[in-house]
């Protein structure tokens, strides 16, 4: 990676860390479904983490479901290593989170496809509908489609700065996610804002942070055409057009992303999915 790229990429993660102040005026939670939890049926490991060395290896496409619920800086290892620890740490992650939002999704065209629904089945859906802030059951499932893994892994790279960000190693949090409750579990931040003192949410895991990076991604108005898109395309060169409103600044976001996707040969994880090994039969 030459100079001038690392430079940039810097940029980027300080303006998009306070870029998410605008767009996450508060913690999102999906407060209606305890009831409805699509990930019972895999067999996901929680792991506590002490050094790198703790992370498991991702060497094929079949990765195995780890919720790591804690992390660890990896700023002093090699440029090389340092990108790889990061991948096989929050690869797992993103994979548990998609694989949500693809029986979610599942579960509404099964829900749509009928003449009626139990009252319990109306009450879930009533509040997906809620939670995403859906205008309609069609609108609902452009919402539940997810990205590409490579799109994710650009971001949350650049943001986290390859997980050295002290929000990243304190607090799970991947994509410096402000708190403005009180109740919230959270971290201080090192800096003010118009003279205040900020928090960044705390999560309990990796994929407590990704669900709130896609959620982010289906519910707030400005990605209304990257919504679209994805519906229609899973090109990741095509998709990441649609996220200059992601950080102020704007079209040069786009381009470092697709730099950061085609320099790491990130669409190489775009095949990715959770080893079927891990699914309940029943």
């Amino acid at each position: 990676m030459n100079k001038l790229f690392q430079t940039k990429i810097v940029a980027l993660y300080l303006i998009g860390f306070l870029t998410f102040f605008t767009f996450c005026d508060s913690k999102q939670q999906v407060n209606g479904l305890k009831q409805f939890n699509p990930l019972k049926r895999i067999n996901i490991e929680k792991k506590h983490i002490t050094t790198y060395k703790d992370i498991k290896p991702i060497n094929d496409s079949l990765v195995k479901p780890i919720d790591y619920l804690n992390v660890v800086s990896l700023k002093d290892l090699s440029i090389k290593d340092k990108k790889q620890y990061f991948i096989d740490l929050i690869l797992p992650a993103i994979l548990i989170a998609k694989e949500e939002y693809k029986e979610r999704l599942e579960w509404v065209n099964r829900a749509s496809s009928l003449d009626s629904l139990p009252a319990g089945d109306k009450q879930i859906l009533a509040e997906l509908m809620k939670t995403y802030r859906a205008k309609s059951v069609d609108d609902l499932k452009i919402r539940l489609i997810t990205h590409p893994v490579s799109i994710v892994l650009a971001q949350a790279s650049i943001e986290s700065g390859w997980g050295t960000s002290r929000f990243f190693v304190d607090a799970d949090n991947i994509f410096g996610v402000w708190s403005f409750n009180e109740s919230d579990p959270r971290i201080p931040s090192l800096s003010t804002r118009n003279g205040k003192h900020m928090y960044l949410y705390k999560y309990n895991s990796l994929s407590e942070s990704i669900d709130d990076y896609f959620k982010l991604l289906a519910t707030r108005m400005p990605f209304s055409k990257f919504r679209k898109e994805r519906a229609k395309t899973n090109d990741p060169y095509k998709l990441v057009n649609y996220l200059s409103d992601y950080s102020e600044l704007g079209e040069e976001y786009v381009e470092a992303l697709k730099t950061q996707i085609r320099h790491n040969n990130f669409t190489k994880y775009d095949h990715y999915r959770i080893d079927p090994a891990y699914f309940n039969k029943k």
